[in-house]
């Protein structure tokens, strides 16, 4: 199938060469991030000689697209995994919570190299972009409506706003310390961080919030 940005080989030999030529360069940028991508270096690993790079993508920023529509379509399936691997446990919300996040850190982590060079991409490529901002709102609703399973277990008057800023916290602690959009310096400890962001994330849902006073609230 061709697209705005690539064009699909169909036989199996060419097509073949373009999925070594995807490799080669997933292969790159996780080894040394965006910056070590180049079509000279995806010719040399993939053995797909220029020419036909050229003929399947325009150059480097589409074959950027293409290798993120890749790594998000296998991204999506194993979130997935993940999430029906956790709901066959079972877990009451305070097992639950714990896990998700350690599972959300581990999943950020594995991708974290491709996840940076993307975002990197994101300010000047559109196609980048919207492609990142959707996948990230489908995991982050999928990692809501999972801890939402639990909502009996929820003290939070309002569920929904709290399931999201946990799922808010997390994800942005944790891509800071990953350096997911920034260059980040990967300070403290990565177990404490886990650790410590699931502690927080269940306090907030199941603490008697009755009992706290709004800043500027009269009694």
């Amino acid at each position: 199938m061709e697209n705005a940005y690539a064009r699909t080989p169909k036989q199996a030999r060419s097509r073949q060469s373009y999925d070594r030529m995807l490799e080669a360069a997933t292969a790159i940028i996780n080894e040394g991030g965006l910056q070590a991508l180049t079509l000279a270096e995806v010719s040399r690993r993939s053995k797909v000689s220029i020419g036909s790079i050229y003929c399947r993508v325009d150059g480097k920023e589409a074959l950027l697209r293409e290798v993120q529509a890749r790594t998000l379509a296998l991204m999506g399936a194993e979130f997935a995994m993940m999430l029906t691997r956790v709901r066959r446990r079972g877990l009451g919300l305070r097992e639950l919570v714990p896990t998700m996040v350690r599972e959300l850190a581990l999943y950020l982590r594995r991708h974290s190299r491709l996840l940076s060079a993307f975002m990197q991409q994101a300010p000047s490529d559109s196609v980048i972009s919207n492609a990142g901002r959707k996948k990230f709102q489908q995991t982050a609703l999928d990692y809501k409506l999972i801890l939402l399973e639990r909502r009996d277990e929820i003290q939070h008057p309002e569920p929904e706003r709290a399931v999201e800023m946990c799922f808010t916290l997390a994800y942005s602690c944790l891509a800071r310390f990953l350096g997911l959009g920034s260059l980040g310096v990967n300070e403290g400890n990565w177990n404490e961080l886990v650790e410590d962001l699931g502690l927080i994330s269940l306090a907030y849902l199941v603490a008697d919030l009755k009992q706290f006073t709004k800043p500027g609230a009269t009694r």
